[in-house]
Order: structure tokens, then C-alpha cells, then sequence
């Protein structure tokens, strides 16, 4: 049985108006299903770990990259299966798992006949959480633009995520961090870190770009202090991942990831807050299934 948890919320309001599509289309494909709607930020943990409960074999997440994370954490180590019905401002997450984000109902067609495949998952810990995520999490200069991202209301998609990092970029100051990675120190002062599992956020940002959420290892970038001219000169890179190419970026890739600061920045995991800096991130190998084309399709 699918239960799919939905956020009617999510990307302004498109996951109200895809509801009764993705319910309508299950019911044709014959798909025996049961929908729940979510009405406040703590339910789609909560509801995808009720519906296993109740016997669901699959949940489908229907929201943002939010969604899917908080649907997660319901879902690891449960047996279940994790879908996405992409319907957020990002997607970044249905994007790497080769799935068509401006088609979310192409997604609900898979679950008439769903091809499983097994994707590692990272468990993060903060002095505040202990929380699990599935696509990209970080601290520093990052953090802040998705804290800031998530309060703007006249924007989506990626315009969002661009207009919150020229406003945050102003008024931020780099200070000293340490990554840690598999035990060796790596102490820089800089900007931020990004720990993906996957390869982008913020609406096609591809961050790390050779992240794959099969092989077992975080990917790390590491973004030096640098001058605020050269950061706008360089952050159009992003989309297509060349950002990489500047001497103030470092690559780093690891089973464990332990960060801390010299203030308490936020940490931030699938467009959520999970605490504050010092934090570790431990991957954890094919630790959940879902529902997604065959890998040779991911990106």
C-alpha cells in the first residue's frame, strides 16, 4: 500500500492543487492508496511513520525538499520505502534521484510499478538534534541565505535562493572554522561548508557536484574567506558546478564530517534547521530504499 504524505503548502500553494491530481491518478492506475494531508511542520515525520504502522510499504512524500526530508525521518529504518512527488520551490533532491521535478505527476506514475533502488542517508548531530537527512546539509554563509530563503514569500524556485544570497551576502562575515574529516583536521577561516549526500540545493545550485548517494561517502565544500566582489563574480558557477575551479574552494570527501566554528551557526539539512554548530554528519551506506529510475537516470 502507498500512503502519500502531502504538504499542501508547499511551492506556494502547488501542492493544494496537485492533491486531488495525484489522488485522481492513483485511483486510475488502480494504485491502493491512502492520503494524508499535513497541517503543521512536525506531521510529515509523524504521519509517515504513522502510515507504516498502519501497513504502508511505501510513503510518498508530496512536497519540497523539505518534505521528503522530514518524510525520511519517518521512514529509516522502519523497511519502508521513501517516494517523491515533487511539488516544492527546489526539488533539488527528485532532480538527483532523475526525476522530472516540473512533472510530479510522471513521479505518481512510477508508483503503479516501482523501481527500488537503495541510497545512503546521513545521520546528523547537533548539541540540540539528532536528525537523519537524505540530500545536502551545511553551516556557515549557506545556512544563513536558507534561513533567509524560507521567510521570503514573493519568490520561488531558484529566483528565491539567488535573491536571499545577494541580501545575505552583505551583511556577512567570515569566521574560523574546523571540518574534520575520517579524523583529520582541516582548520581554514572561510565562508561555509555543504556536506552533500547529493549533488545540489537551492533550486539546481550544484554544490557538490559529483555527490552520489550510492557510493557510501560524503562529498565537502569547503568555501574559503574570499573578497564579496569575487564571491558575486563567482557564484553564477554553481549551476553548472565550475565553482570547484576557484582557488578558494576545496573538495573534500569522507564517511564522517564533524564541523565547528567560532560562533554558533546554524545547521541546515534539507532546507531545514537541525542546531547549531559543532555538528558530525555520518554516512550510513544504502540505508533506504526508493522509489526511483534506475540509476543510469540520476544526475
Amino acid at each position: 500500500m502507498v500512503a502519500v504524505v502531502a504538504n499542501p503548502t508547499s511551492g506556494r500553494g502547488k501542492g493544494a492543487k496537485l492533491i486531488p491530481k495525484v489522488d485522481a491518478l492513483l485511483r486510475s492506475l488502480d494504485v491502493s492508496h491512502t492520503l494524508v494531508i499535513c497541517e503543521g511542520p512536525d506531521d510529515p515525520e509523524r504521519l509517515a511513520r504513522d502510515a507504516v504502522e498502519r501497513g504502508a510499504d511505501i510513503v510518498a512524500a508530496l512536497g519540497g525538499d523539505g518534505q521528503v526530508g522530514a518524510c525520511a525521518n519517518g521512514v529509516i529504518g522502519t523497511g519502508a520505502t521513501l517516494a517523491v512527488i515533487p511539488a516544492g520551490t527546489g526539488n533539488d533532491f527528485a532532480r538527483h534521484l532523475g526525476l522530472d521535478r516540473k512533472d510530479p505527476l510522471a513521479a505518481t506514475r512510477l508508483l503503479a510499478d516501482p523501481p527500488i533502488r537503495k541510497i545512503d542517508v546521513v545521520r546528523i548531530v547537533t548539541p540540540q538534534h539528532e536528525r537523519y537527512f537524505v540530500n545536502v546539509g551545511g553551516a556557515g554563509f549557506d545556512s544563513e541565505v536558507n534561513e533567509h530563503a524560507n521567510k521570503v514569500r514573493r519568490l520561488s524556485g531558484t529566483a528565491k535562493y539567488v535573491y536571499s544570497t545577494f541580501v545575505t551576502l552583505a551583511r556577512f562575515a567570515a569566521d574560523d572554522f574546523t571540518v574534520t574529516v575520517d579524523g583529520r583536521s582541516h582548520p581554514f577561516r572561510g565562508m561555509m561548508l555543504a556536506v552533500g549526500n547529493a549533488s545540489s540545493y537551492g533550486g539546481g545550485m550544484l554544490v557538490c557536484p559529483d555527490a552520489r548517494s550510492d557510493d557510501g561517502l560524503l562529498d565537502v565544500c569547503v568555501i574559503q574567506e574570499l573578497p564579496k566582489w569575487q564571491f558575486v563574480k563567482t557564484f553564477p558557477k554553481v549551476f553548472k558546478g565550475r565553482h570547484v575551479e576557484h582557488p578558494a574552494v576545496t573538495m573534500l570527501q569522507g564517511r564522517e564530517i564533524s564541523i565547528s566554528a567560532g560562533r554558533p551557526f546554524q545547521v541546515y539539512a534539507d532546507g531545514e534547521a537541525v542546531g547549531t554548530l559543532p555538528a558530525t554528519f555520518t554516512v550510513l551506506p544504502s540505508a533506504l530504499p526508493v522509489v526511483a529510475p534506475p540509476v543510469e537516470g540520476a544526475r
